[in-house]
């Protein structure tokens, strides 16, 4: 079979419009570091390369998002931290201002502390990371707590919580949702359920402060306790007037204080036993604890106190009432129990950024994975790219040598 110049020529223009594509394919990788840089370069290689470049994008995306739950709580935690540090403070307030031989100026200077670190509390529970409140549920551009202008005169509740209580819950990983967030009703006034009142065991933070500083200033909430009714007089012959006081269903916690008004002279009775007393307790420990001028005390059974006076006429008969407050020894336990509260919220929170920190830490190595996958099929080697690319431009200097010397060939050379 006869080759024809017409066909060596344009055989040797193929291989050199080969050498060239190869070469520009080599090239191209070379400068972007990718060997699939068409899908016509390997359309095996598209499916598996999109499908990791999807599973690097979401990774990204949970990262981001489990970043954002670590900070939130890292922020949370470190107004914890501050809100407890207060809370221990005036603790130790309240074991001072134990001391009897205190002077009510003093207690009033340790009162205005106990007021600037309320103050302070609601600043730490209205506190902010990027312009949102940490404690607000999902009305996180509402301050949460603030002063109530009706307390006392109305309104039992000294700050009011304005915030809501959603969960605020952050995907992790496909299908998992954590709660990144704590809301104020329940960490600062006990209300975990949002029922409107502090839960049961739990403690109404700000109503307790503002309760020590009013004890403070001697200005003690009061609940009024039973008032004595007449029930005898003339006995055995004599000009007595009995009157019976009934504490049955009365219940006096650790701390707190009963105070007898008689005639406008105030006698008090302080538990200090470590525990609660019953109506029966209570009314057998006045009875033999309390030194009442003019009467004589007794214990008549059944939580029952009863008066004897003497008087000269049944319209001599002295009122007796009573009020329950709480004393400073009351607030210590309690105070003790609201620093637990904020430890407690701590931990469950601290278990969360552990929980956020393992998700991070699993999306960062599948991430890589998936890189390393994509690589596999993306990714050229760079130095066999570049020792190939070389390999090329020497076989296209060599065919255009031989093209150019077999260009020059005549058969007029031969003749």
């Amino acid at each position: 079979m006869r080759a024809t110049s017409n066909t060596t020529y344009r055989s040797l223009q193929a291989f050199l419009d080969r050498t060239s594509e190869k070469m520009q394919t080599l090239q191209l990788a070379a400068a972007t570091g990718k060997k699939l840089n068409r899908p016509s370069d390997d359309p095996t290689a598209i499916s598996p390369v999109l499908s990791a470049r999807t599973q690097i994008q979401a990774s990204d995306r949970y990262i981001e998002t489990i970043e954002s739950g670590l900070d939130r709580i890292d922020g949370m935690d470190g107004y914890m931290d501050s809100i407890e540090n207060t809370l221990v403070r005036i603790k130790e307030i309240s074991i001072a201002t134990v001391n009897g031989s205190l002077s009510q100026a003093d207690l009033e200077t340790y009162a205005d502390e106990v007021h600037q670190l309320r103050q302070a509390l609601i600043d730490d529970a209205n506190s902010q990371i990027d312009g949102k409140y940490l404690f607000a549920g999902f009305e996180e551009k509402t301050k949460p707590f603030e002063l109530n202008p009706n307390y006392p005169a109305t309104e039992s509740n000294p700050v009011n919580y304005l915030g809501d209580n959603g969960a605020l819950e952050f995907e992790i990983a496909p299908n998992e949702l954590i709660g990144v967030n704590l809301t104020g009703n329940g960490l600062m006034l006990g209300d975990f359920d949002n029922d409107g009142t502090t839960d049961a065991g739990a403690v109404d933070i700000f109503a307790l402060v503002t309760t020590l500083e009013e004890i403070l200033r001697g200005q003690p909430p009061e609940v009024a306790g039973p008032t004595a009714a007449t029930v005898a007089n003339g006995i055995a012959g004599t000009q007595a007037e009995i009157q019976n006081l009934d504490f049955s269903a009365t219940s006096l916690e650790e701390g707190y204080e009963v105070v007898l008004t008689v005639d406008g002279t105030e006698y008090s009775y302080v538990n200090s036993t470590g525990g609660l007393l019953t109506g029966a307790d209570l009314a057998a420990a006045i009875a033999a604890d309390l030194s009442i001028s003019g009467y004589t005390l007794t214990d008549g059974g059944g939580g029952v106190v009863t008066f004897a006076q003497n008087v000269g006429n049944e319209s001599d008969i002295l009122p007796i009432s009573t009020t329950i407050s709480p004393t400073v020894e009351a607030m210590i336990d309690p105070l003790e129990d609201a620093a637990n509260q904020v430890r407690s919220q701590r931990s469950l929170k601290g278990n969360v950024g552990r929980r956020l920190e393992t998700a991070r830490d699993h999306m960062e190595e599948i991430k890589i994975d998936m890189e390393e996958y994509r690589s596999r099929f993306e990714d050229a080697d760079i130095l066999e790219t570049i020792t190939e690319l070389q390999q090329q431009e020497e076989s296209f200097q060599a065919a255009l040598s031989v093209t150019g010397r077999v260009s020059e060939l005549s058969i007029l050379d031969y003749i």
